[in-house]
């Protein structure tokens, strides 16, 4: 590869996760081009056409080599992803896999095993360490403002009622808010708070047709000491804050949602908007509270665009990967537990869990 010449890059799927959260993501970052998205779909394969003449749309990964592609991400459904993924390292392709990363934890680790023995570079897909309030809320950490945490409380509440005639992936094809909001909270209270010692879940199916649990919740007990307290749901109209943390010198509370996201949803890219990129309005900072009062905190920019600009450099290396690929395993491992703890309604250590 020509170290002054953009990263010949590819997309392997185009639905919701494709189109909407990795492809603008792509095509706005220096040192990568999006030359080719891997879709057998008729519709999907238009609608690149209608969203980038540029690329090219292939119906297998075996074709994107004589593309001059050197580099996929893996956005198809949960169960294909680490199948799929050690397809393109067979190829020769370096590989960004989105959540789920595998089903589990024993999968997970064959998945880096293999990347290792291949010489390629393969990068878990967690933006959600660039969201706004994650990146605020380790200012604060590093600046000392809370003091020695003990308690960190993170939820992704949502409200999606299932329709009728929808049926959902059961768990073992990867369906589920465990593997697909789990991997997000349990990354981010790791990054944040290190290895985890112990796991208790509750894990719940809901909503009638939901083919696999909607609403979970996991106890960890970090090495350190803190204890997070994870909740995801989609049955749950009614949101809870988003973070909250409490330390010996003050806590910090923040509601709603990283706006990156949205902006998103709404055909915005980071190259279109620029400096507005991930800029949160004041109406969603949040508050730290001390012996003294309390006070908003403005909030840092939400960075998901730093994400695949850092996976080129990786990938040229000239730099580690953003996300290293034995998180993924650890946060697998953790998701593991959880849902042996539930099954067996009891605390799982570390390592008890396979």
């Amino acid at each position: 590869m020509n170290p002054d010449e953009p990263v010949r890059w590819a997309l392997a799927g185009y639905g919701a996760g494709g189109r909407t959260f990795h492809a603008p993501l792509i095509r706005s970052a220096a040192g990568l081009n999006l030359v080719a998205v891997v879709t057998g779909s008729p519709d999907r394969q238009a609608q690149v056409r209608a969203d980038d003449p540029a690329s090219t749309t292939v119906p297998a990964l075996e074709d994107l080599p004589a593309l001059g592609v050197v580099g996929v991400t893996i956005t198809t459904p949960s169960a294909t992803h680490a199948p799929l993924a050690h397809q393109a390292l067979d190829l020769g392709l370096h590989v960004v896999v989105d959540k789920p990363f595998a089903l589990n934890g024993a999968a997970a680790a064959e998945l880096v095993a293999h990347a290792e023995r291949a010489g390629r570079v393969l990068v878990p897909y967690q933006n959600r360490r660039w969201d706004s309030d994650l990146l605020t809320l380790l200012r604060l950490l590093e600046d000392g403002e809370l003091g020695r945490v003990h308690r960190f409380v993170s939820r992704i509440d949502r409200f999606r009622p299932v329709k009728s005639s929808w049926h959902g992936a059961g768990a073992e094809q990867g369906g589920g808010v465990l593997l697909d909001l789990g991997p997000h909270l349990v990354d981010q209270a790791t990054h944040l708070f290190g290895p985890v010692r112990s796991v208790h879940a509750e894990l719940q199916t809901i909503r009638p047709g939901a083919g696999a649990e909607d609403e979970v919740e996991l106890h960890l007990e970090h090495i350190n000491g803190v204890h997070s307290t994870l909740a995801a749901g989609l049955a749950s109209a009614a949101p809870g804050p988003r973070l909250q943390v409490n330390g010996d010198r003050g806590g910090f509370v923040i509601d709603g949602f990283d706006i990156q996201e949205d902006q998103l949803k709404a055909g915005h890219t980071p190259a279109g908007l620029g400096q507005e990129w991930g800029v949160e309005p004041e109406s969603a900072w949040g508050r730290l509270f001390t012996a003294d009062g309390h006070r908003v905190v403005p909030s840092e920019r939400g960075a998901w665009d730093s994400y695949y600009p850092a996976v080129a450099r990786a990938v040229l290396g000239e730099a580690p990967p953003p996300v290293d690929p034995q998180d993924a395993v650890r946060t697998a491992q953790v998701l593991d537990a959880a849902r042996q703890s539930a099954a067996h309604g009891r605390v799982v250590l570390m390592g008890e869990a396979g």
